[in-house]
């Protein structure tokens, strides 16, 4: 007796408790719709703000609907509690004149999720042909239709191989003077901004607070361009090194230890300066050689 009691009040209970829930609104946002076009469901549920409810999601049942997307809104609330809303794209494929929907929203309990449905709603299918018509009338239709532009893909690479055979024989009948040509140009682009920096160590020999270090800057670069030019360590070269691979310019050696003592004994004299345009003048003098080396391999 007492389990009967004990089933009853339960099921009272579970039933009080799912009819003071609110219901769900649901609407289809158009009156009709054409198979294989999309077509809007607003979903709304009002709450206690302390609810936490969940929508629907890609994996739910739209059955006879197909998922799109969804679009939520913002919880709104007031004194009357929070709203919730979302706006389901959907898409059907089916042919009958009338198709419902019914969706839950579910609410979040301590113990379960409950699942409060929404009524049931239906939207008509707008038929484009009368089914019962007998025999339908094709309408013909004139009117050009723009067609997006297509790349005409043999056309292009017939252009790409034309090109690359081109480019080849070009490369194959003057590739020797680019060659030399674009050597020309990278000796004199680098030799353009060796002057450039070197200048600038030079006028800043003279500065009374900088001049220690823009001098060994200076010789540091000197040594630097030389090595490419050269093909030689020169920055791994000692002073009696570096002159044994120019002598015939006997004022090397001077310059050099002259500005060795600039760096190491950390005053500079006037002579500094002049030492500095001996290096200068030196690796000029060098450029012009392997220029004219370049040149005369175009004769």
């Amino acid at each position: 007796m007492r389990s009967w009691v004990g089933t009853i009040v339960l099921f009272l209970t579970f039933f009080s408790l799912h009819s003071a829930l609110a219901q769900p609104e649901g609407k289809f946002l158009a009156p009709e719709f054409k198979v294989g076009s999309p077509v809007k469901y607003a979903l709304s549920y009002r709450h206690n703000p302390g609810d936490e409810v969940f929508f629907p999601d890609s994996t739910h049942d739209f059955t006879p609907f197909r998922f799109l997307k969804r679009d939520y809104f913002p919880t709104r609330t007031n004194a009357a509690g929070s709203v919730d809303s979302v706006v389901y794209t959907l898409v059907s494929f089916e042919i009958d004149s009338v198709q419902p929907l019914k969706l839950p929203v579910y609410l979040l309990r301590k113990q379960d999720c409950t699942a409060v449905y929404a009524p049931m709603q239906t939207i008509r299918l707008r038929r484009l042909v009368d089914p019962r018509a007998k025999s339908v009338v094709l309408k013909s239709s004139t009117n050009l239709v723009v067609l997006d532009t297509q790349v005409n893909y043999p056309l292009f690479f017939i252009i790409l191989l034309m090109a690359a055979v081109l480019g080849g024989l070009i490369y194959w009948l003057f590739g020797d003077a680019i060659q030399r040509r674009w050597r020309q140009f990278q000796l004199w682009r680098r030799h353009l901004e060796f002057r450039g920096s070197f200048q600038r160590y030079l006028r800043g020999a003279a500065d009374s607070k900088q001049g220690v270090m823009n001098v060994e800057r200076a010789v540091f670069l000197w040594k630097r361009y030389l090595e490419r030019l050269e093909g030689k360590p020169f920055t791994t070269f000692t002073t009696k090194e570096a002159v044994s691979q120019f002598p015939q310019n006997p004022q090397l050696e001077q310059a050099l230890r002259e500005t060795d003592a600039v760096v190491y004994g950390g005053v500079a004299s006037p002579q500094t300066q002049e030492s500095l345009r001996i290096l200068r003048d030196l690796a000029g003098r060098t450029y012009l050689r392997h220029r004219q080396i370049i040149l005369a391999k175009n004769s």
